[in-house]
């Protein structure tokens, strides 16, 4: 089920929301938040569930056992255990198909009529690299004593499942959520915090609908007719991405932290004006923060962190970079993307660290600015890219002028919005503020409201069931 659909907005919300807030016992409320997370979650595929039920139960009773086990030997091996049932799960159904595929790929390479006709296609479920690492985090910070393992398993399940954050985060910590899911005074209706959820949800929904979903209707034939594209319709495309991924995933962010806020819950900033980073390491604490954050704390420094020396100081952000990659998929591109980063904070760290960057600080914002932009799309290439030959190609377009220098293949009916999207998003994303430094407490007048519904209702004009978010493939 999409927020943006009409499913969701007129049928599903408005439910919960009522009975949010007309069921008086705590426990009710709790368990209507656990059923309702699992209805929206089932929705896509109801045998999915299981799957989710599953890996939130190892994890609610590992996470009890550790605290009680009487040696630290039984309180690593519990943890192992956790690891290797949500790392194993997260494994099989996302990168199964690739390693596979890849083997009898090779052997048919090595043995031309080698099981030709064999080729593996595992569905993988929405949202499970979300919820295995919210999980994993849980029995992590239970091992290393940051948390007292909790005891209701209802509250545990509605931390891991709560409809919100399920398919695409952010990646909420379980001392985040459960404390708020566990106060009964949550269950009561506050107009200031509904009014500013609205707001959110309203934001983040025109972010997807008026600006993502208009520029991928321009770019996407374009990059369908690749091998023909001239120089600057590579480069629009490769801007207009960069564009499409920040404004679909940060709208599903504010979408999500509005839904959150309509029911007292306050959810952690996900996105802060990333194309506003001045450097590489400024950029990744800006972009999906919460999964950054969580790369720091239960891989880069569990690995050493800065602690070892300059040498494994880069060994350990190179690695989390490319694991970072290879959690969004099982794909060359994936791992480029990640090493790509992980190079380019490595250089950059050591350059900083020579005092070789002053020369850098001396330039002007915007052309700082602008360059660490040009270099995230050029990311983005790799990220976009359903392959490598498809991502090498459009770097040569890139960089190689081609014959022609036209915009032949942007359809006329979609040409004019995708410039429109992109100009609206330029002037966002470097000049405007985003959603979470606009202070709405001090402008809830009926002119926002009229100007929120103005919004909602041109939103609902282009509706369309084939737009996903971009990071439910992940």
């Amino acid at each position: 089920m999409l927020f943006s659909s009409f499913e969701f907005l007129f049928v599903f919300l408005p439910i919960v929301l009522i009975l949010y807030f007309r069921i008086r016992s705590h426990d009710s409320r709790i368990l209507m938040i656990l059923f309702s997370s699992y209805v929206f979650y089932g929705f896509w595929n109801y045998k999915f569930t299981a799957l989710l039920l599953f890996s939130t139960a190892v994890d609610f009773v590992l996470g009890i056992r550790i605290e009680e086990a009487q040696s630290e030997r039984t309180r690593k091996a519990l943890l192992l255990s956790s690891i290797a049932v949500n790392l194993g799960v997260l494994g099989f159904f996302k990168y199964c198909n690739f390693f596979v595929n890849s083997v009898f790929d090779l052997a048919r390479w090595v043995s031309p009529g080698f099981a030709s006709h064999f080729h593996l296609d595992v569905v993988l479920p929405i949202g499970i690299s979300f919820y295995t690492f919210i999980s994993l985090s849980y029995t992590i910070d239970v091992y290393l004593r940051r948390s007292k393992p909790h005891r209701d398993f209802l509250a545990y399940a509605g931390f891991v499942a709560f409809f919100p954050h399920l398919v695409a985060g952010p990646l909420i910590r379980h001392d985040q959520l459960v404390s708020q899911l566990e106060d009964p005074t949550r269950g009561k209706f506050n107009a200031a915090n509904f009014s500013y959820g609205v707001i959110f949800f309203v934001i983040g929904l025109s972010k997807k609908i008026l600006i993502a979903d208009r520029l991928a209707d321009g770019l996407n034939p374009v990059l369908g007719m690749l091998p023909y594209t001239s120089t600057l319709e590579a480069w629009l495309c490769a801007f207009g991405y960069a564009f499409q991924l920040y404004f679909d995933f940060s709208g599903y962010s504010d979408m999500a932290v509005g839904l959150a806020k309509m029911m007292n819950i306050h959810f952690p900033q996900n996105f802060r004006s990333p194309y506003q980073a001045e450097s590489l390491t400024d950029f990744w604490q800006r972009w999906h923060i919460s999964l950054s954050q969580w790369l720091r704390d239960y891989l880069y420094i569990p690995l050493g962190g800065s602690r070892s020396g300059v040498l494994f100081t880069y060994r350990n952000l190179f690695l989390t970079m490319l694991l970072g990659g290879l959690w969004h998929g099982a794909s060359a591109v994936f791992l480029i993307w990640g090493a790509y980063h992980g190079l380019l904070l490595c250089l950059e760290r050591g350059v900083r660290e020579r005092g070789g960057l002053s020369w850098f600080k001396r330039v002007p914002k915007a052309l700082r600015i602008f360059c660490v932009f040009v270099a995230v799309t050029l990311g983005w290439v790799f990220f976009r890219s359903p392959d490598l030959p498809f991502a090498l190609q459009w770097l040569k377009h890139l960089f190689t002028l081609q014959p022609s220098f036209t915009l032949y293949y942007f359809e006329p009916k979609f040409r004019d919005r995708f410039f429109a999207a992109l100009l609206v998003a330029l002037g966002i994303v470097w000049k405007g503020k985003n959603t979470w430094e606009i202070h709405f407490e001090s402008l809830m007048t009926p002119r926002l409201a009229w100007v929120a519904a103005a919004l909602t209702l041109t939103c609902f004009a282009f509706f369309s069931r084939n737009s996903p978010f971009l990071y439910f493939q992940f």
